[in-house]
């Protein structure tokens, strides 16, 4: 009994302890104040710059500045325009900056990827866009560098590593689209990736295999065993051989730059080489539990990121259910057994973590098993040929061949992958809720625990649970269904405002007259391919129909709602008997009239100030509305509007 109660307080007190930790540096991410206007700061770059269309952006910490930061120690996304001095930035670099730095802030479309809380779980705390011109590298060794934090320092220096080795591949012979996936496979540098090929990774359910994780560790350990751990069998030097396997997994974690799912494959294998000198081998649900804590300790808000999540979850499936599954006779056979055990691992992995996905990134992946069961012996290759290609490198010696036969298995492999994902059903689009992924999740805890001896027992409460669940997932579905409402989006470069009926009809209304496509490429992937039957109807000038009327931007919905798109200074010198009633007014880039001339035209109930317009004009806007009385909506402040129909 008293065992018992020491395991229960022990328990309770880890837990509530890990809890006060993680919303106490939650709170501290969340509360951190920036100063108004821009001030000058001085920090350095945490990770390899990311290069995308029109910028160049990077994790950095704030070293110093004007006395309104602070003395720095906090944690910014900075991002540069994208010409030839941003894209020579690296990590560690010490950068001089005069920019202003806000609070993340989320555009609030719908179903958008939740960007603050991924920039809060990084502890980033603020983002700044600096202009060309306002900014200048330090000269090497500067005293921002000098005094990084131990941890961030050991970091940086090992990214910095992880850099040379990637000019290594370059030298070695691998170019394009070859060297940017080797890099990613092999050391987890994604900077240069594609986003097409991470799309098809992503759409086929095998990301494990970009962000480095357990089996890429398995296949080193396997490496290690051959080469060194077979070959010392006595105690003396079996210890040697572990401490040497350790200081090899560990190097290789931090040249990966500490990726969580990496650090918890690398811990659990820590601790089973350290039990294999006590006599103890393999690993368990304890293991997996320390090395949660252990991470949590030193990170608390690593429980908020979605990739450590993922991680442990399908280490927890692989341990839970994988025993069981080893057993059938069809896991024994010595031809089959291999692919049948690869298949049991996939599954096990994928059942835990299916639900996770589907709630946070709205997708499911039905050939995942069957793409990881193709992707992992070519994975073993690519990542046995990393030493192979290095010591040819510095060699000299063959380095062209073994690059070109990386580019053969890289081709192989992405070709594969590009081919499935034209299978039918290759990628379902899912909309479950928070009530229906965490009763799967209690609907596999009962069954892995199994707290019902009895068989009768067993049944019945198994078909309660599946008519639950069943029930649950209609409900689930019936409050993610589309309900009808105008939305006016948040995207800067394409205003638009999208009348939805059904999912089946909808029109959008926009000013732009070419690339919409492009432009809300990142809204038709997370909403309209999730949420809609059919693509929206595109209207860009005068329209009539059942459902909408539009004449010279003035748009009035079926279901009593109106407005006006001003993207233009068509109105301007026009008159009226009388101001015509409006909902809302839309004041775009292009409109550089006045609103005080307007209000002999139209009265609206709100105006709504759109993200693309410039400082300038939006502060003149809204000066002029609240000199009018007019109730403002600022975009760039409050995130997209949506108005329901009834």
């Amino acid at each position: 009994m008293s065992h018992l109660f020491f395991g229960c307080s022990a328990f309770l007190f880890i837990f509530f302890f890990g809890v006060w930790r993680s919303f106490e540096a939650w709170r501290q991410v969340q509360e951190a104040e920036w100063p108004e206007g821009r001030f000058a700061f001085r920090a350095v770059l945490l990770e390899t710059p990311k290069a995308s269309a029109r910028t160049v952006g990077a994790e950095a910490l704030l070293c110093g500045g004007s006395n309104r930061v602070g003395a720095g120690g906090r944690k910014v996304w900075l991002s540069f325009p994208r010409d030839s001095l941003s894209r020579a930035l690296r990590v560690g670099d010490e950068v001089w900056c005069r920019a202003q730095v806000r609070k993340p802030v989320n555009r609030g479309n719908p179903e958008e990827f939740d960007y603050v809380e991924y920039l809060l779980v990084q502890g980033i705390s603020g983002r700044a866009f600096v202009r060309r011109g306002d900014w200048a590298v330090r000269p090497e060794g500067g005293a921002c560098v000098a005094g990084l934090p131990l941890w961030t320092a050991w970091r940086v220096g090992a990214l910095q590593w992880r850099e040379k080795v990637v000019e290594v591949y370059r030298e070695a012979g691998l170019r394009g689209e070859d060297l940017e996936f080797f890099a990613a496979l092999t050391l987890g540098d994604q900077s240069g990736l594609s986003d097409e090929l991470k799309e098809v990774y992503a759409g086929v359910g095998v990301s494990h295999v970009l962000a480095l994780s357990g089996m890429h560790l398995t296949f080193l350990m396997g490496m290690l065993n051959v080469l060194l751990l077979n070959y010392f069998r006595s105690r003396r030097w079996r210890a040697v051989s572990v401490v040497l396997a350790l200081l090899l997994i560990w190097g290789y974690t931090f040249l990966s730059g500490l990726p969580p799912s990496l650090v918890r494959a690398t811990v659990m294998y820590s601790l089973m080489l350290a039990g294999s000198l006590l006599g103890r081998a393999g690993f368990s649900i304890n293991s997996l539990a320390l090395a949660a804590m252990l991470m949590l300790c030193v990170d608390p808000l690593l429980s908020y990121d979605v990739g450590f999540q993922l991680s442990f979850l399908a280490m927890a499936g692989i341990l839970a259910l994988c025993p069981r599954f080893l057993d059938l006779p069809l896991a024994r056979r010595p031809w089959v057994g291999w692919v049948v055990q690869s298949l049991l691992v996939s599954f096990a992995a994928q059942l835990f973590t299916i639900p996770l996905v589907a709630y946070r990134f709205g997708t499911f992946a039905p050939y995942s098993a069957l793409a990881t069961l193709l992707v992992s012996p070519v994975t073993a290759l690519l990542i046995y040929g990393m030493p192979v290609l290095l010591f040819s490198a510095l060699l000299g010696l063959g380095s062209e061949a073994v690059s070109a036969a990386i580019g053969f298995l890289e081709a192989c492999q992405n070709g594969c992958l590009r081919l499935m994902m034209k299978w039918p059903g290759a990628v379902v689009h899912t909309d479950w809720g928070l009530c229906f992924t965490s009763l799967c999740y209690v609907a596999l805890g009962v069954w892995v625990i199994q707290p019902f001896r009895y068989k009768a027992m067993r049944w019945k409460m198994g078909m309660a649970g599946a008519i639950g669940l069943f029930a649950a997932f209609h409900v689930c579905r019936w409050a993610g269904r589309v309900r009808p409402e105008v939305v006016f989006y948040n995207q800067p470069s394409c205003p638009a405002v999208h009348v939805i009926y059904s999912p089946s009809s909808s029109y959008l209304f926009t000013v732009a007259r070419d690339s919409v496509r492009e432009r809300m490429a990142y809204v038709a992937e997370s909403f309209w391919q999730k949420k809609l039957t059919a693509a929206p109807l595109w209207v860009a000038g005068d329209f009539c129909d059942d459902a909408v009327a539009a004449r010279q931007g003035l748009v009035r919905v079926r279901g009593g709602v109106s407005f006006l798109l001003l993207a233009d200074n068509r109105w301007d010198g026009m008159a009226a008997k009388e101001r015509a009633d409006v909902d809302y007014l839309y004041v775009c880039r292009g409109f550089t009239g006045d609103l005080q001339s307007l209000s002999r035209l139209f009265r609206p109930r709100r105006v709504v100030l759109d993200a693309s317009l410039w400082d300038s004009d939006r502060r003149r806007h809204a000066a002029a509305c609240r000199a009018l009385g007019w109730p403002v909506y600022d975009m760039r402040e409050e995130g997209a509007l949506r108005i329901p129909l009834p």
